[in-house]
């Protein structure tokens, strides 16, 4: 039996408490009250960290979409796949890697502070390798020729592909599109956040469906995305998330079906900015046995977003200079994304 191919593709479709004048009080005073002894302190600012973190605590903070009527606000997207799959004795292994810049023109904001923006894919650049064969590759930027596989693709470039109306805490009010769904990527195209202002350690569920299939047909799975404020730093909201299936799943077919639904990873949130700064999420999925005993599935993949900030503001810079500072402890484990000039890498 020969192993079917697995297609990879891109769907076009994740405020540090602002101190008083006596400040250095406040600090000094939680200070003494973690440690007696300061000098056992290994440095002052160590000392100053973890105060902060202390204080930090004890706020609250509002979260929410700030965005300006004709501002443009675009992000660099990257999404690297390896798969491997094994069926009747046969091994096929496959990579893919996607870039693109998205765009959303802010066309309105009204007196409630709802937004509405157009959703474009200004520019693409794709390459995908399917076992032994030639790698396929293109880049609308400088490519003439359209590779079959990314005909469709291609000529969505460019062109307004949605219309979103959201509230400030990121609910999609209203949407124009002949896309069938209104996730790009990864998620949905806002992140939905906590209507009150919320304390670091807050945890708040979205519920969704996930579609799979199995040997009797399509099922409907009931989940949710399980978000968490795991830090604030320098105005910014680390939010952590993860899905969470609800349905208790026993099917390896099933498993084989969602995997790549299955998201894990962070979303930095300038608090001053009112948007998303940076997004990691990672995949590392697998199925055994889904179409018959020798059958062997594995998908591992990870994604990043990184807004680009006009280059006239003061503080410009591409955000891939922003890490998840202290997000070390965010994930559990780290979001190692792979460039441009990285080569696919299979994970044993």
């Amino acid at each position: 039996m020969n192993c079917k191919r697995i297609k990879i593709g891109l769907s076009l479709a994740v405020a540090c408490g602002i101190f008083s004048a006596c400040a250095p009080c406040f600090v000094s005073q939680v200070i003494a009250q973690d440690e007696p002894d300061a000098s056992k302190m290994s440095s002052v600012s160590d000392q100053i960290e973890r105060a902060t973190d202390k204080v930090n605590k004890n706020q609250v903070y509002q979260i929410e979409y700030k965005l300006k009527k004709g501002e443009e606000i675009r992000w660099d997207f990257e999404h690297v796949v390896t798969t491997k799959f094994q069926m009747a004795g046969e091994v096929e292994e496959s990579s893919s890697r996607s870039e693109n810049v998205k765009l959303w023109r802010v066309a309105n904001v009204d007196q409630l502070g709802n937004m509405t923006f157009a959703y474009t894919i200004e520019s693409v650049k794709m390459w995908q390798q399917v076992g032994d064969t030639d790698p396929v590759s293109y880049d609308s930027k400088t490519d003439k020729e359209i590779p079959q596989e990314y005909t469709g693709t291609a000529d969505d470039v460019g062109k307004p592909l949605a219309i979103f109306s959201i509230s400030p805490n990121g609910v999609i009010l209203d949407r124009k599109s002949n896309l069938k769904q209104d996730a790009f990527g990864v998620g949905k195209v806002t992140i939905p956040l906590p209507e009150k202002a919320v304390p670091v350690g807050y945890e708040w569920n979205v519920p969704i469906v996930l579609s799979a299939n199995d040997e009797n047909g399509t099922k409907k799975l009931k989940a949710r995305i399980h978000y968490e404020l795991a830090k604030v730093k320098e105005s910014k909201a680390y939010i952590r998330f993860k899905t969470e299936v609800l349905t208790p799943v026993k099917s390896e077919k099933i498993k084989s079906t969602i995997m790549q639904k299955m998201t894990k990873g962070i979303v930095v949130f300038d608090m001053n900015l009112g948007r998303p700064v940076l997004q990691q999420v990672q995949w590392d999925e697998k199925a055994q046995g889904f179409e018959g005993a020798d059958s062997y599935l594995k998908y591992v993949a990870r994604m990043s977003e990184k807004i680009i900030l006009d280059a006239n503001e003061k503080n410009a810079t591409v955000a891939n200079k922003l890490t998840p500072s202290g997000g070390s402890q965010v994930l559990n484990s780290s979001v190692d994304i792979k460039t441009s000039e990285s080569n696919p890498v299979m994970r044993k």
